[in-house]
């Protein structure tokens, strides 16, 4: 087992590691620990761990520090993804905050699940597009991609699908709507049918025509209109075209604008540590388990199965 740490990108990470380290390793027991510095940035130390051979590697961080170990994780190839058990810890405000107070004893249901390494393939949103060259980016929760100028023509392929919308708009494609965390993930939320979800937000300066215009096709579509987003459609393959180059990503790193981007499900990207049964928490079982009473009958036959006689069928004829 390798640790990374990253303390470098938010003081309370290092304040959660003075509290707990020490329990943290004694029951881990990595192999190999690493904490991120102004000289060895996350990024750096991710890409050494990957590429350096086959192990389990633990991510602690904040969320932001998860989300970058993701983008480095994925741009490894898929065979080198494929010998890697990758474990996400993330930590936000109110975490480190709930964690620094309490004992290290509240944190051994959490590491047994990391320790224990019961892995689930995950599938990931793969994003192509063009901008000084191709370009492929790969996203868990969603992606977004906007159309900037009034008198754009976007066309839609989903699933070979059509679909146009004219002038400016928002554009929100979505996958997973868990957070990337291997403690709260449910393996029955990773194994379902792996869609891509389109939601479209018009802007507000939109001429009257153009509302109406757009207003039918939804109530054609028989999609729910709502103020911010509308479901557009779903599928496993998306594709976005504009005329020139009217469409703009949500890419730091991207800042000139592109005429299209092709989305698709990359399957088994690689394998998540997740909890094999639900983690243990402090809450009392009647909060837990939903509240059940038992019917009249089940209640009339638990009472009365002291009274009832089994009978057996003679198969000796």
């Amino acid at each position: 087992m390798h640790l990374i740490l990253d303390s470098y990108s938010h003081p309370g990470i290092s304040l959660f590691w003075k509290r707990h380290g020490l329990s943290i390793m004694e029951q881990l027991v990595p192999a190999d620990f690493f904490i991120t510095t102004g000289d060895t940035p996350l990024e750096k130390l991710v890409e050494r761990e990957i590429w350096s051979g086959w192990k389990k590697i633990i991510l602690i961080g904040t969320p932001n520090s998860i989300r970058r170990g993701f983008n480095t994780l994925m741009q490894s190839s898929q065979e080198c993804r494929s010998t890697l058990e990758i474990g996400f810890w993330p930590l936000d405000l109110q975490n480190l905050a709930t964690s620094i107070s309490q004992s290290s004893l509240n944190l051994r249901p959490i590491l047994q699940v990391f320790k224990s390494g019961h892995t689930l393939p995950v599938d990931v949103m793969k994003v192509q597009f063009i901008a000084s060259e191709l370009e492929t980016k790969y996203f868990w929760n969603d992606f977004v991609i906007n159309s900037t100028q009034a008198n754009a023509e976007t066309t839609f392929y989903i699933d070979e699908q059509n679909s146009h919308v004219n002038g400016k708009f928002r554009c929100r494609i979505a996958f997973h709507d868990e957070i990337l965390n291997s403690l709260t993930m449910h393996p029955g939320k990773l194994t379902r049918t792996p869609v891509l979800k389109v939601y479209l937000k018009r802007d507000p300066a939109l001429t009257t025509t153009e509302r109406f215009k757009q207003f039918k096709q939804w109530l054609a579509a028989d999609k729910k209109i709502t103020e911010n987003e509308t479901l557009l459609k779903t599928g496993k393959q998306v594709e976005i075209q504009g005329n020139w180059a009217n469409l703009t990503l949500n890419v730091g790193a991207i800042q000139d604008s592109v005429q299209g981007a092709h989305f698709e499900v990359a399957r088994k990207a690689f394998s998540l540590i997740i909890p094999a049964k639900p983690i243990q928490t402090t809450e009392s079982v009647r909060k837990i388990l939903p509240a059940f009473r038992p019917t009249g009958v089940i209640a009339n036959n638990r009472d009365g199965s002291t009274k009832i006689q089994l009978q057996f069928k003679d198969n000796s004829h």
